[in-house]
């Protein structure tokens, strides 16, 4: 990882809160894995569940790391021996962060993150030279890495936090020192690692350490955990939603499919999103456009907009897929659910779902509420896979689904439905990240392919 910024030996090893043996050095990157480990690089040694870091220090030095991060010294070669080597990565992380006085922008959540944070970086980056977190490395490790990436041409830092257990969100915010903030809802998500809904909310409201009464907190005036936790901030609130400063006035589709938003005070905005529930995100980076002097908001939110990894609509061979695969937890899976039935079709409305992760003892009441989902909206088939997918299949049957099986493999999803779908039909793919499920799009691809050779 090479940036703008130089560091000698004596000042990283303050910042690490250790001593130095070696020769002195000047490093303006870091690295984290010798795979791409470039010469000049200062390699922390991180280790995980099933690898011990120290081991691959001396391969990074003899690949030209200027020093290395370690927990055990390794005898007349240049290194920082600390006791925690993830931690030392955050410590320095944060020494970069208070050589910059710019805006940083933390954004957490239970849904919405990634997509918040690519519109909003997008918009500000029209005008401003903008670091954001890569894809979705929100964590203890991805947090201090995307800080890192600062130079002195950064105007903007916009960084996503994500937490599955306490405390997380609130040693990232420590790290990062956040000005501004937002909650883009609070929802099941996580459950195993915080219990209840409530303890997730708690999580999220983490998010206001560190930020000082002269920062800004935006508030989803339509979830009222979020509200309520804004009420406890004694600086700027910034409200969106369907009241507050930035005020949805209306929200409809066009015969594509596409969103039409009308919003006070910008007027309306067309845009490739295709469940309401989607608006909150447009409305969030609208907010924080207008608080730092944004103009023209339509083209670069576009631009976000068809560039996410989420909700991918593609043809193939007539039908419509729709790329949801991404990750799920209950409320992004009902987004989905809704969204499905929004789109213009003749043909059918086909739910093609993985189990959702991380959900704890309510897992199994989850899924077959999920189920219950796919009848009130009228879907007309679902093939279901993964944990928990005869209680989904349950819930779908019972409200009123007329076909819904539960699946064993990716193949076998994709054989049966390239064997009953037609062209016209619209088919939703979504699953949590372990599920996989855009296996299922891929191999579905294939076999319409091959049919229409």
């Amino acid at each position: 990882m090479s940036v703008g910024w130089n560091y000698t030996s004596e000042v990283v090893a303050s910042a690490l809160g250790t001593t130095y043996t070696g020769e002195p050095f000047q490093c303006s990157s870091i690295s984290t894995d010798t795979r791409t480990l470039e010469v000049g690089d200062l390699f922390f040694a991180l280790s995980g569940e099933n690898f011990d870091g120290n081991a691959f220090a001396e391969q990074a030095l003899e690949k030209g790391a200027v020093a290395v991060v370690v927990t055990q010294a390794i005898v007349g070669k240049p290194c920082f021996v600390v006791r925690d080597v993830q931690g030392a990565l955050q410590d320095f992380a944060a020494h970069h962060r208070r050589q910059y006085s710019i805006p940083v922008l933390a954004i957490t959540g239970s849904c919405g993150k990634t997509s918040c944070k690519d519109m909003i970086a997008t918009l500000l980056g029209s005008v401003y030279s903008v670091v954001k977190t890569q894809g979705n490395l929100n964590n203890e490790i991805g947090c201090p890495l995307s800080i890192l990436n600062m130079d002195a041409d950064t105007e903007f830092l916009i960084l996503e936090m994500g937490a599955n257990h306490p405390g997380e969100i609130a040693r990232l915010c420590e790290i990062a020192q956040p000005t501004e903030s937002v909650i883009t809802m609070i929802g099941a998500a996580h459950l195993e690692g915080f219990g209840n809904i409530e303890d997730v909310a708690k999580a999220k409201a983490e998010i206001m350490t560190g930020l000082s009464p002269e920062g800004c907190f935006y508030v989803n005036a339509d979830d009222p955990r979020c509200v309520a936790i804004g009420e406890q901030y004694a600086g700027e609130t910034l409200v969106f939603g369907s009241q507050g400063a930035v005020l949805l006035k209306q929200c409809t589709f066009d015969t594509d499919g596409e969103m039409v938003l009308d919003i006070d005070p910008i007027g309306t905005l067309r845009l490739p999103l295709y469940a309401k529930a989607h608006a909150q995100n447009a409305l969030l980076a609208v907010a924080v456009g207008l608080r730092h002097s944004i103009t023209e908001f339509e083209a670069p939110l576009r631009e976000a907009c068809s560039a996410t990894s989420r909700f991918k609509i593609k043809t193939v061979a007539g039908r419509e897929l729709i790329d949801d695969t991404y990750n799920a937890n209950p409320d992004s899976m009902r987004v989905a659910i809704e969204a499905l039935a929004q789109r213009p079709t003749a043909g059918q409305r086909i739910a093609v779902l993985g189990g959702m992760l991380e959900l704890g003892e309510d897992a199994e009441a989850l899924h077959f509420k999920t189920g219950t989902l796919l009848g009130k909206h009228g879907i007309n088939r679902a093939l279901v896979r993964g944990l928990h997918a005869e209680a989904t299949v349950a819930g779908a049957l019972e409200s009123g689904v007329a076909q819904a099986e539960v699946v064993e493999s990716h193949e076998e999803m994709a054989q049966q439905l390239a064997t009953f779908s037609k062209p016209g039909d619209v088919l939703l793919f979504k699953g949590s990240r372990g599920m996989t499920m855009e296996k299922v799009i891929h191999a579905l691809s294939e076999h319409l392919n091959r049919a229409e050779a």
